[in-house]
Formats: C-alpha cells, structure tokens, sequence
C-alpha cells in the first residue's frame, strides 16, 4: 500500500497550527488593564471619590490639625455682644439619687426677645419640675380693670395689672421673675423709666449669619441659640407678606431604599426634596432649600433675617407700649378742661404722618412727546417672590 507525501497547505488545513508567545505577550492579550476594569465596574456600582490627605511626617499632619480646627473656631458664630444667660441648677427629680455624677445639675436659657410670660414658664418647669397658674380677676378701674396673679406650687408670688388680661399675665410674670431671679430686675428688665428706650434701641446684631449659607445645615441650631426665627418661620413670614394666605404648602416624607427618611416640600411650583432624620429636621431644610429657590439672589441668612426677622417689622411689644402710652394719658385728663397730655400725643403723630408722606412725595407726571408710543401694558414683574 502506497502513502502518498502531502502538501504543507493540506497539513496546515488538518492540524491547527502551534503559536509560540512570551509570558509578557499572553498577560497583555489575555488580562484586563486597570482601565479597563474600572470602566466596568462603573457600569455596576457607584463610586465615591475620597480625598486622602497625605503627610511626610507626623509634625506636618499636626500642623495641619491645629490650622484646620483654628479657623473652625474663628468662622463659628457666637452670641451678639451685650447677650445675657439665666443659668440655674436642675432640682433632681422624686426618686432620682447621685449615681450619675456627669448628670447635667445646671440650664442656661437665652431670655433675649423672650416675653417674661415665656422665661417664667421655661424657668419653673426646669428649675421647680412644675407649672405656674394664673388667677383673674376683674377689678372696679377703667384705668387697669384686670389683674392676674401668679401661684408656683400654691403659693402667690406677683400680683400684676392692665388693661387687657394678657397685659396683666405679663405685668405678674414679670414681678414673679423679679421675686424668683432678683438679677432679672437691674440686667434684664431694666428701671421702668428706661424701658421704652430700650425696647427701641435693643436689635441684634445679624452679621453672625452673613458668613453662613441658606442652606447650611446648621441655621436651625444658631436661630435656636439667638432666638431668631427657624427656616420655616422665615418662609411662612415671607409668603404671608407677598402673598397673603392663598399658598398652599405640601409636605410628604417617604423612606428610601438605604434606610433614610426623603422630606418633600411643594410650594407653589417649587419643590424641594432633602435627606433628613426626622420630619423636624427635614421640615426646617426643606425651608431652607425653598427660601433659596425663591431668593436666588440671596446667598446669606442674614440678609433674609433682616427681610423676614424679628427687626424687619415692629414687634407685638413695641406696639402694645405705644397702645399703653395712650391709654395712660388718658389717666391724666382734667374734669371739664382739654387733655393736653392726649394733644401732644396727638400733635407728635401727626408730625410723623406728615414728615413720612413728604418722604414719598412724586417728581411730577410723565409726558411723553407725541411720536412716542408706550407699552400698554407694564413690562416689570411687581411680585416680589415668583411662585
């Protein structure tokens, strides 16, 4: 039997042909790069950038450290000069002895734009565990035809009257306060002959909030600590004042899939959504983002606190003084002769009137020339905030 010899070309066809590479050749065609990987895995997974900060010797980290928290407590908002603290011990409650000897034993409460009505019920319920009440009584004075006294744990401490038994409820906080705290009589309330002045001299001083965002998270702690309005006292305040009460404001919170409460705020046509732990929380930073969609001009807080805050209208107090100043003149009236105490009054008033409507006086009416045509309809948005 004969073989015959075959061709390179049909022994190539029948064998597969034998390749021969290096170590380096067979990683490179057979491995994944780095890159390559990578641009894998983020079609997967998220990523998250993390800055790591690197140090040649321990001297330089702590350099570093000491810097860092330097200009943290430089940038860290304190109290407005002339801020005065009640600080007083905690009385334990029945039944609670020593064993904890880190226990906090004091409070320290701001009474700065807090009525004496508000610091007596803050400090009997920390200090004494209790509640004051309040008896009324109706009295034969046109003058003060009520008066209100204070009882803490049935005993009777200030006695107060006014016109209107919330006057007297104040009147009788106050001289409690005074009884319980004599320190409130000469550094916070004051001598009665000075209180008017103080009342209009006394605002507080808002440049604390203009190194601080809208929407920085801790807006709601230092309008706590400073007594000014939350964030969303601010945006009730500022829709009340351009728009009445028509705006309608939505809120909804939902859990999300990583275990985190979504608070959700509509108002109007603005929505804004934030994590947050709570309702309270979310509440307060919802405001903030929807303050900041309304006012994206604005990039402090304190230039919303001097729209929206305390300073921005005239306090209930203020006006309730120059409503008692009245009604006090009238005390001083003659029989059968001219109040000229109420004239005065009336005189002064008047004068204000007058001086202010001269403040806002017009330049004159506009006449344009006759190959002029003007726009029938005004091109400015008057709204102060578009909702």
């Amino acid at each position: 039997m004969l073989r015959t010899r075959q061709s390179p070309e049909t022994l190539a066809a029948v064998i597969p042909a034998a390749k021969i590479v290096t170590v380096k050749e067979n990683t490179q065609t057979e491995s994944v790069t780095p890159d390559q990987l990578n641009a894998y895995c983020q079609k997967l997974f998220k990523f998250k950038v993390i800055r790591v900060l690197r140090f040649r010797s321990w001297n330089a980290r702590r350099r570093f450290t000491k810097n860092r928290k330097h200009i943290k407590n430089i940038q860290r908002p304190t109290l407005p000069d002339g801020t005065k603290l009640i600080k007083f011990p905690i009385l334990a409650a029945s039944g609670e002895g020593n064993t904890n000897p880190r226990a906090r034993k004091e409070w320290i409460m701001n009474p700065n734009g807090k009525s004496f009505v508000c610091i007596l019920h803050e400090y009997v319920q920390h200090a004494l565990k209790t509640q004051p009440t309040y008896e009324f009584k109706e009295l034969q004075n046109a003058a003060t035809p009520y008066s209100a006294i204070v009882s803490v744990n049935n005993l009777k401490y200030g006695t107060g009257y006014g016109t209107s038994k919330k006057q007297a409820k104040s009147e009788a906080a106050r001289e409690t306060l005074e009884i319980l705290i004599p320190d409130v009589k000469d550094k916070i309330t004051g001598n009665k002959d000075t209180k008017g002045a103080t009342a209009k001299k006394g605002q507080s001083d808002l440049s604390v909030f203009d190194d601080i965002r809208i929407e920085d998270p801790r807006v709601t702690e230092f309008c706590n600590k400073t007594t000014e309005p939350s964030p969303n006292a601010i945006l009730l305040t500022c829709l009340q004042r351009n728009y009445g009460s028509d705006v309608q404001i939505s809120q909804e919170i939902n859990r999300t899939a990583n275990n985190k409460n979504e608070f959700t705020m509509t108002v109007g046509k603005h929505t804004a959504k934030v994590v947050c732990k709570n309702k309270r929380e979310g509440k307060q930073l919802a405001s903030q983002a929807i303050l900041q969609i309304l006012h994206p001009h604005i990039q402090t807080w304190g230039s919303l606190l001097r729209l929206y805050g305390n300073n921005s209208i005239k306090t209930f107090k203020e006006k309730k003084l120059e409503e008692q100043e009245i009604t006090v003149l009238q005390s001083k009236a003659a029989v059968n002769q001219p109040n000229y105490a109420i004239l005065e009054k009336l005189k002064m008033e008047m004068l204000k009137l007058s001086a202010k409507q001269e403040s806002v006086l017009t330049m004159g009416t506009f006449v344009p020339p006759n190959d002029v045509d003007l726009p029938t309809s005004s091109g400015s948005n008057l709204n102060n905030v578009e909702l």
